[in-house]
């Protein structure tokens, strides 16, 4: 077994935490890779302005994983402690989800800090400044443990795709080959928080409009948080960075990011595909647009039946097919 997808399914079972936690060790056991090895002896042989912009942007990223790894690992146990008596099962599911947040997590996202950052600075470009590595450690907001999944797993899409474009648009075998090693990561990272997410909502911890929401916000057209920094309007943040809000778009930047790899064409289909998907396996939920996801969430803020929101969502689409008509 790699990652557990039914967290909840497996514990009523009779799996016990113990159990659980020891998967998550054997898989992270299986998986690790050495920040060092990859690196070796080896030197850049192509690496152009493209690869230097989105290393400028990944190493700085990377920075600001640290804070959510805490919080989620300190979060978890407190809030499990204070439901064990009135919901174990819940209880179970925050401790292993902090505890993956604590070991492996963190971890991992060490080596992405480390080699984005040498491997930005092998292509010549300044380190990144101490004041800077000390800003983005503020600490994550406050807010519920099922939200920050979903909004996790929204960011690890957002780095997957990033990651993968990055990789496959160079020239360079090492920039290759780093940001494909570090795009794996970010896959399975993205998978367990969607395991965590709708263990939560399955062991009654948090209602589904919680999971709705937290998409929602991501993606809507009028200043979702997948639009980063060309946003008209950023959002008032105290202490923590947000590295979407920071990405360089002006067309005089020698970093800035171009509109393809951000928010046009095929890169950015896949960014909301994916979203799509995420819902689909926390909540059982279809949604294939904007609008379904829209109404899915606004049905969530009425009932915590799924059914009866697939049914909101049905309903929108067919009578927006018939007006088509």
């Amino acid at each position: 077994m790699l990652i557990m997808t039914d967290i909840v399914k497996e514990l009523r079972a009779g799996a016990t935490l113990t159990d659980v936690l020891r998967a998550q060790h054997s898989y992270h056991e299986q998986r690790r890779w050495s920040s060092d090895e990859i690196f070796g002896r080896r030197r850049l042989t192509n690496a152009g302005q493209t690869d230097k912009a989105a290393l400028w942007h990944a190493a700085r990223a990377e920075l600001t994983t640290q804070p959510a790894g805490i919080r989620l690992a300190v979060d978890g146990v407190k809030l499990a402690n204070e439901i064990r008596e009135s919901n174990p099962l819940g209880s179970d599911v925050l401790h292993i989800a902090a505890a993956w947040s604590a070991r492996y997590w963190l971890e991992e996202e060490a080596h992405h800090e480390i080699s984005f950052g040498r491997l930005m600075e092998m292509t010549g470009i300044d380190p990144i400044e101490q004041e800077e590595v000390v800003e983005c450690r503020g600490p994550l907001p406050v807010d519920n443990y099922a939200r920050v999944c979903i909004l996790q797993a929204c960011v690890e899409i957002e780095a997957c795709v990033s990651y993968q474009h990055a990789a496959r648009t160079s020239k360079d075998e090492l920039v290759h080959d780093v940001f494909h090693t570090v795009m794996k990561d970010e896959v399975q990272h993205r998978q367990y928080f969607a395991a965590f997410a709708k263990a939560l909502l399955e062991s009654g911890v948090y209602p589904v409009k919680d999971v709705l929401s937290m998409a929602y916000t991501w993606i809507r057209p009028d200043g979702g948080e997948t639009f980063g920094s060309t946003r008209e309007a950023q959002t008032e943040r105290e202490g923590f960075v947000n590295w979407w809000e920071r990405v360089r778009t002006d067309e005089e930047d020698e970093f800035r990011l171009a509109d393809d790899a951000l928010h046009e064409g095929s890169v950015h289909a896949r960014k909301l595909s994916s979203v799509f998907a995420l819902v689909r396996e926390v909540t059982g939920i279809e949604t294939r647009s904007y609008e379904d996801l829209k109404r899915a969430y606004f049905a969530s803020l009425r009932t915590n039946d799924v059914d009866r929101i697939r049914s909101a969502v049905g309903r929108g689409a067919r009578s927006e097919a018939a007006l088509a008509g």
